[in-house]
């Protein structure tokens, strides 16, 4: 009954805007021979406004590098480290905002404002001989959200591209099986960072009965081409979603436009008792969602106000009742104090998650002419308390607008002086999953005009056109556009993955996977966008299940020979004053055995083979490097490609491979001199 889950999607990752971010610029070459007044710049680049596809300078700051340390010998170049977002307000953070859900709303909406692309872009110069390099980084993307300080050290990095790639968790800390009432607003959220992105989604229910049987699932709401990186916000209380009086509770999920679900799946429980009081709490959270806690214990409202008098001249002959001191302003504020009632279930996963409730940047009291925007002054929870049958707790919030007047009056809305509208602006292309273009055209933004004229309203006002909003302008169809096309498509990736193959037997070698992407696959309005999806699609296939149906076994227990391959000319042994065209010549040994005699030799090419072999196993291969011309030394490099391993050589001596793994696959195992 529940849609299953989407089986082949790409989760892509972001940055935590609400923690601390930092990047470290490499150290400039450590051969320099001087590093006095090296300065190394970082600038961030972020869109001209939301999910724009024209970037601007933020912030540029400048910074040395950490001094050059020695320990035991080593030299530690440690490069500049630069903090590009300090945490909450950080610039990043500062940029984006949260987007509350309308008083009773009943479709999807997405939020633009939570997340931005940005890119970091690195400079150094100084030093001697004098340097002068610029790079820019790979686009990345940033949420308005955060983890907490130790979660954040193990999982910043890969929470939305590994931890989302397999629970697919809605933007929320608070327990499943929550119990709400009938009427209760309650939403749910969801960060659309997966490829193929949806052209449609679908909130999808099905009801509970006291017997244990669930109706079909149905789609409750759509919404059509949403955008990569957007925040969908869903109403899912159980009065929007028409939830039967026979229901004991319900389930939630969202699924695409073929009905596969790339969502968890949340389920609530109606609680339809009788309550003295109920009131309810709308408030961001820490991942960027919005959670409703529901109030149903004992609670009280009260007024406070601050009089300010002055003091009048009583005037000769005066009446009698004249007041000396007159009130010349009177201004006060509502205080609201509120219990949980006492907790029925998930006493323990319950307390901890009002710890989001004092952490909140953003709140509101549910009332019936609206959300009310309150500040929560209780500043302690005890969110553990052992042994404790009955749990609740107390809070007080300050509720946010001055009181002067008093009225009573029902809930009603106003009328504007003169009508407005809003009109589009930014015409650009709708893509579909692929990135590719679908044959019609949408307004990035929306700006406010009066109704009868068109004229601008001042002050100007600026909005993006998202799907959900009441002023959303629907796409226009342009039949000029072909549909599948994209300016940008995606190069061939045709790359092994980093995953061996694990369950090969006994002689076998387990080996990579090929991972091909086709060209063209994806697409995109810019430049390296097609290429992004295209790498998350990689990122998602290079795992070790892939690698253990795909990857290939072969026979391990063929010995090796040993090649050198010198990609530079060898010393002749001509005394050639002045010149510097030759490199060394090499000679392996293994074991204390020499199993490559190099001798002198001629222009490159120039590949030395082993006459005997090895088999596989786990050596340490030392290398002989000799000058033997009275050529001036040449400096290079004796690489091992297939081991990723390399020694810089300066002077002739002795160099160790140390704890090489061979294996025949290897065959032959082929170290390159090549310039340094």
């Amino acid at each position: 009954m529940i849609d299953a889950s989407a089986t082949d999607l790409s989760f892509l990752p972001l940055k935590f805007s609400r923690n601390k971010l930092s990047h470290t610029i490499e150290a400039a070459d450590p051969a320099l021979t001087s590093r006095v007044g090296l300065k190394y710049f970082l600038t961030l680049f972020v869109p001209e406004y939301p999910f724009s596809n024209l970037f601007e300078a933020l912030h540029t700051s400048e910074g040395r590098e950490v001094p050059v340390s020695t320990e035991g010998g080593v030299q530690v170049f440690s490069g500049a480290e630069f903090r590009y977002n300090s945490g909450r307000n950080g610039k990043l953070d500062g940029l984006l905002s949260y987007t509350k859900p309308r008083w009773k709303q009943n479709a999807l909406s997405l939020s633009l404002s939570q997340t931005t692309a940005f890119y970091l872009h690195e400079e150094i110069e100084g030093g001697n001989p004098p340097v002068a390099v610029a790079a820019d980084l790979v686009k990345a993307y940033a949420i308005k959200a955060g983890l907490s300080n130790e979660d954040f050290h193990a999982y910043g990095d890969t929470f939305f591209k590994t931890w989302q790639a397999g629970k697919k968790q809605f933007l929320t800390w608070q327990p499943d099986q929550k119990t709400v009432s009938p009427t209760q607003e309650e939403y749910l959220s969801f960060l659309l960072n997966f490829s193929p992105a949806p052209t449609e989604l679908r909130l999808r229910v099905h009801f509970l009965y006291v017997d244990g049987s669930a109706s079909t699932a149905y789609t409750a709401m759509t919404l059509a081409n949403p955008l990569l990186y957007s925040v969908v916000t869903c109403p899912v209380g159980a009065a929007v979603l028409n939830v039967p009086n026979n229901a004991t509770g319900y389930e939630v999920w969202l699924s695409d436009q073929d009905g596969r679900r790339f969502t968890e799946t949340r389920t609530y429980h109606i609680d339809r008792s009788l309550q003295i009081a109920d009131r309810s709490i709308l408030f961001v959270n820490s991942l960027g969602g919005w959670d409703t806690f529901r109030l149903t214990g004992e609670g009280s409202r009260s007024l406070r106000v601050i009089q300010t008098t002055a003091e009048i001249e009583r005037k000769a002959g005066s009446d009698p009742d004249f007041s000396e001191l007159k009130i010349i302003s009177i201004e006060g504020e509502h205080e609201l104090q509120a219990s949980t009632g006492y907790f029925r279930k998930d006493k323990a996963a319950y307390l901890k998650h009002l710890d989001e409730l004092l952490l909140s940047d953003e709140m509101y009291l549910i009332t019936d002419k609206g959300h009310r925007p309150v500040q929560l002054t209780t500043t302690t929870n005890v969110d553990q308390q052992d042994n404790t049958d009955l749990i609740a707790r107390s809070f007080t919030f300050r509720i946010l607008d001055t009181v002067e007047n008093h009225s009573d009056l029902p809930a009603s809305q106003p009328t504007p002086a003169r009508v407005t509208k809003w009109r589009g602006l930014n015409l650009g292309q709708v893509l579909d999953g692929y990135g590719k273009r679908t044959g019609k055209l949408a307004f990035s933004r929306l700006e406010k005009v009066y109704a009868d004229d068109n004229t601008l309203v001042k002050p100007y006002s600026v909005k993006a056109n998202v799907q959900g909003d009441p002023d959303y302008i629907a796409p226009i169809t342009d039949t000029t556009i072909a549909v599948g096309s994209t300016p940008f498509p995606s190069a061939e990736i045709n790359r092994a993955g980093t995953f061996s193959r694990s369950n090969c037997g006994a002689n076998y070698l387990g080996g990579t996977a090929m991972i091909n992407i086709p060209a063209g696959y994806y697409g995109g309005e810019r430049d390296g966008d097609a290429d992004e999806l295209a790498e998350a699609r990689y990122s998602s296939l290079n795992t070790q299940d892939f690698a253990n149906t795909n990857g290939s076994c072969v026979v391990n227990n063929v010995p090796v020979h040993f090649a050198i391959h010198h990609k530079i000319p060898m010393d002749l042994g001509l005394k050639v004053i002045g010149s510097a065209d030759f490199g060394p010549v090499v000679d392996i040994r293994v074991a204390g055995v020499e199993v490559v005699s190099n001798t002198v030799g001629a222009n490159p090419p120039v590949v030395n083979l082993s006459t005997a072999t090895t088999p596989p196993g786990t050596y340490d291969i030392i290398l002989q490097v000799e000058y033997v011309g009275a050529a001036p030394i040449r400096k290079c490099k004796i690489v091992l490609p297939s081991k990723n391993r390399e020694v810089k050589v300066e002077q002739a001596g002795y160099f160790a491979f140390d704890g090489v793994v061979i294996n025949s696959s290897d065959e032959p195992l082929t170290f390159e001199v090549v310039n340094l």
